[in-house]
């Protein structure tokens, strides 16, 4: 490929959103590149769920059938590496890699979601099991613990919220808050009325086997017997930090600030998928990828029409 040709869009993150926006791109014959780290979030997991047609196919399965079926679109160019610097320079996209490469384009679409840090999550054995027996999302991954003794644990108010969703996929669901003292008594007496338990009591360990969560073990001695769980924080924060330097704000959430269309408030840049969003799903990351690129098209496609 040409790396001095100026292209009509660049894709950096090649997740669901991302690879979803190349495909539209690659169909519309736009010049594009998607550059794509491979470092996505959910390669933790066993599965990926609730994307019809891939329900339960492993994250990396799912990159690998979207890279072969985008390989028939020529002026789309797949290329796995790290964004490490772009630059606006008259209102073109300077994007350069860390294995060298540098790309030219007139747009530039950041689909590079969020990272998680479990090692800064305060749960000693959580690396363990994260992934296997314990996740973010009951949506994705409660299917598979349904009707199992389950473990919640977050050490913020919203807990209570996440502990009514939860609770839908177990009659037998219990809240760890590892020593904080966070809800109120008429919160606790909520949890007691719909049977949900409540453990105020610092968390020692994780006890597990091969990624399977056994039990929690309490600073004062005992074990409290779990076979999954959830969690509420992952420790997650952007991926890429390099939309925050060209200019682009933040929400409360970290989320990147773009409207419903993936536009952010500088010309030529879009946010979309988790980085925009927080977590939304395989489903809904694929949707918005396509809607982006749709939109993008008719507007280049527009700059293009001659009027007289």
């Amino acid at each position: 490929m040409d790396h001095t040709k100026i292209l009509e869009v660049a894709v950096v993150g090649g997740g669901p959103a991302g690879m979803s926006a190349a495909l539209v791109f690659g169909r519309a014959m736009i010049s594009t590149v998607i550059i794509n780290e491979e470092q996505a979030r959910n390669m933790v997991t066993q599965g990926s769920h609730g994307f019809l047609t891939r329900d339960g196919v492993h994250p990396s399965e799912l990159l690998q059938i979207a890279k072969d079926q985008l390989a028939q679109y020529t002026q789309v160019n797949y290329v796995k590496g790290r964004v490490s610097e772009v630059k606006q320079e008259e209102k073109i996209f300077i994007i350069k890699t860390s294995q060298g490469d540098i790309f030219k384009a007139k747009h530039i679409v950041f689909a590079t979601g969020y990272q998680e840090n479990i090692q800064q999550v305060n749960l000693p054995g959580i690396e363990l099991v994260y992934g296997k027996t314990v996740y973010p999302c009951p949506f994705c991954d409660g299917w598979e613990r349904r009707n199992q003794p389950l473990a919640l644990f977050g050490e913020e108010a919203f807990v209570f919220e996440f502990a009514k969703t939860v609770s839908h996929w177990t009659n037998d669901l219990i809240v760890f808050t590892n020593g904080k003292k966070v809800l109120s008594e008429e919160q606790k007496q909520a949890l007691k009325q719909n049977k949900v338990g409540l453990v105020e009591d610092s968390i020692e360990k994780l006890i597990s086997t091969n990624g399977q969560l056994q039990g929690v073990q309490l600073t004062h001695g005992q074990t409290i017997s779990r076979q999954g769980g959830f969690l509420l924080s992952t420790g997650e924060k952007q991926a890429c930090e390099i939309p925050a330097q060209l200019g682009v704000e933040t929400n409360d959430d970290g989320t990147y600030k773009s409207n419903e269309w993936g536009k952010s408030e500088i010309e030529g840049i879009y946010i979309i998928g988790d980085a925009k969003n927080g977590f939304g799903g395989i489903a809904a990351s694929v949707a918005e990828g396509a809607k982006v690129a749709s939109m993008m098209i008719h507007e280049i496609i527009h700059q293009k029409w001659v009027t007289v």
